[in-house]
């Protein structure tokens, strides 16, 4: 045992000195005069235990005790010696201060000294236990065990604290809300155990940008968040997120393995977007979302319109949850025109919302939302089964032939469904069609996510005479090799490849291209987007068979599309053509 002795009694140190020669248990004792000499001791060396008189005078002992037992590094128990009368309110209060005994000089004997720093030294010991496991439960309970970072119990907790004292200092403060893109794609395919690693990569980067004494967060999951004290301006949390975004466009290396990752960023402020911390976190995270939606890999403020177009998907969730939306779905119908005679050949048909108040809406203000909320297949399947019977209705009424063909979009989630052939099949039937009559289509992109599954799927309906249309050809990301394996029969050229045509020369050689490649493939293309006659003439040129557009006619109601083909003059469609 190293044992500190502080006592400005020369006479009663020796003594103390004496009492403890004899046992083994103290090995050193070093000598202290005043309070500030064995404080400046107690800082550079270190000792077990501290007999502590309690009159020095320089200072008072409880200062004294203060100061020990709260030393960062040191934790000595400490013993209290006075030569004065028996008080239990002075001995009370040191042993409050810190000290682990209280012990009177004229009662100081060899088993006495010996007991009490014995005990002493033990209760200290104990005492340190306790601190330590309070110390580690309370890392625990704050902080992330995975990357360090501060935790989402620690985030909530400051980010009250944070805007009480900006309420008071009348000062802002910025908060990111952060999520890694893709994460998931990283645990499905490397494992768990390398998404660890990258989350732990993002939050050493994150710590690497930030500011001293902002706050970096990890909420859960991939989820992260910073806290920005002191915000300037809008400018500067605007700066810190692009300077995230740059930061992680640095390969991360994951054993010899280079990863790249991005992550989208929602941004609200105190006090112009939130006042309480709830309100900040649900904004920044609305903000995120929107990052999301928006093609991931970018940040973005939260605004009362970005609220504005929560509320309203809200109301749509409530719509569909209660099947009202379900129940105000209308269908219209796009003719599609020969190449050859310009008679209508068939139709699109496409969905529609009534609202009771703000009137027809087109899919753009609805279906992503839609899809997201995990109704589309159900909207599909209904708007099928309705537009079967109305083909149905307008065969039986002479207004098309046999020849007429319905298409009608297929999502990304209805193609998942094992049993979409046979809904199909029956729908045909039920409508007394036969499946040639019928057209599917799909998008590019729903045909790359899962190529083998939605390949299984559209053979089977295919093989009862639907046929298959890839659907907005162009835009996705599928390559030319995809085609000579897909069953598709009709490639559907997007919109976007005709508008500039054609003023465009570049635009007319890549149309070209996409017309003759696939008709080498022997598919029929349909070219989208025809409004001048001038595009109709050089899509026929080069070879594409079917037209539709709002040269010919836009969507219309059912009503309004009988109309339409009764009316409908091929010939003239022949002699507009020919003027051009």
């Amino acid at each position: 045992m190293r044992l500190l002795l502080v006592d400005d009694d020369e006479l009663d140190r020796m003594a103390v000195v004496r009492v403890l020669q004899k046992p083994n248990l103290v090995r050193d004792i070093v000598h202290a005069n005043t309070a500030v000499s064995a404080l400046k001791l107690y800082d550079e060396s270190t000792f077990d235990v501290v007999l502590l008189d309690y009159r020095l005078p320089d200072m008072e002992c409880l200062d004294v005790l203060r100061v020990l037992t709260k030393h960062t590094s040191k934790h000595a128990a400490v013993v209290v010696l006075t030569g004065m009368v028996d008080d239990e309110a002075i001995e009370r209060d040191c042993i409050i201060a810190g000290a682990q005994d209280f012990l009177l000089k004229k009662e100081l004997s060899q088993r006495h000294l010996t007991k009490a720093l014995v005990h002493a030294q033990a209760r200290n010991a104990l005492n340190q236990k306790l601190t330590e496991t309070y110390e580690r439960l309370k890392y625990l309970a704050e902080y992330d065990a995975m990357t360090g970072l501060s935790n989402r119990h620690f985030f909530e907790e400051h980010l009250r604290g944070a805007i009480v004292r900006a309420s008071r200092l009348n000062v802002q403060i910025g908060l990111l809300f952060l999520d890694v893109d893709n994460f998931k794609l990283v645990n499905d395919s490397l494992g768990h155990d390398v998404g660890d690693l990258l989350l732990q990569q993002v939050a050493k980067r994150l710590l690497g940008v930030v500011r001293e004494g902002d706050v970096v967060c990890r909420l859960g999951g991939d989820e992260f968040a910073i806290i920005v004290h002191d915000l300037e301006a809008e400018t500067s949390i605007g700066v810190l997120a692009q300077r995230i975004l740059d930061d992680l466009r640095t390969p991360v290396m994951l054993g010899k393995t280079e990863h790249f990752v991005s992550c989208s960023i929602g941004i609200a402020t105190y006090p112009k977007c939130a006042v309480t911390a709830d309100d900040m976190l649900k904004h920044a995270d609305l903000a995120m979302y929107h990052v999301k939606h928006g093609g991931r890999n970018g940040f973005h403020f939260f605004t009362e319109s970005l609220q504005e177009q929560v509320m309203q998907r809200m109301m749509l969730e409530d719509e569909l949850r209660s099947h009202r939306l379900q129940s105000q779905l209308v269908q219209y119908y796009q003719p599609v025109i020969s190449a050859k005679t310009f008679q209508v050949s068939g139709a699109e048909m496409l969905v529609r919302w009534n609202h009771p108040l703000r009137g027809i809406l087109p899919p753009s203000e609805f279906l992503a939302d839609v899809e997201e909320l995990g109704f589309l297949p159900a909207i599909d399947s209904e708007g099928r089964r309705l537009a079967c019977q109305q083909l149905a209705r307008w065969r039986q009424d002479g207004l098309v032939d046999n020849q007429f063909v319905l298409a009608i979009n297929a999502s990304e989630q209805l193609l998942k469904q094992d049993d979409l052939y046979l809904a199909i099949k029956a729908d045909i039937n039920n409508a007394g069609l036969s499946g040639h009559c019928l057209s599917i289509e799909v998008t590019e992109g729903v045909l790359v996510s899962d190529f083998d599954k939605t390949s299984a799927v559209l053979n089977q309906i295919k093989a009862f005479g639907v046929q298959v249309a890839i659907d907005d050809f162009g835009t996705g990301y599928s390559s030319m090799a995809y085609l000579k394996w897909l069953p598709a029969s009709i490639l559907k050229v997007d919109r976007s490849f005709v508008q500039h045509v054609p003023e465009s020369e570049a635009d007319c050689r890549v149309l070209k291209a996409i017309i003759v490649m696939a008709k080498s493939l022997d598919l029929i293309v349909i070219v989208e987007g025809i409004e001048t006659a001038v595009q109709a003439n050089i899509c026929r040129e080069y070879g594409a068979d079917l037209f539709q557009g709002y040269l010919f006619s836009k969507p219309l109601p059912p009503e309004a599309f009988a109309y339409f083909i009764e009316n409908h003059n091929a010939e003239n469609i022949t002699l507009m053509l020919a003027q051009e």
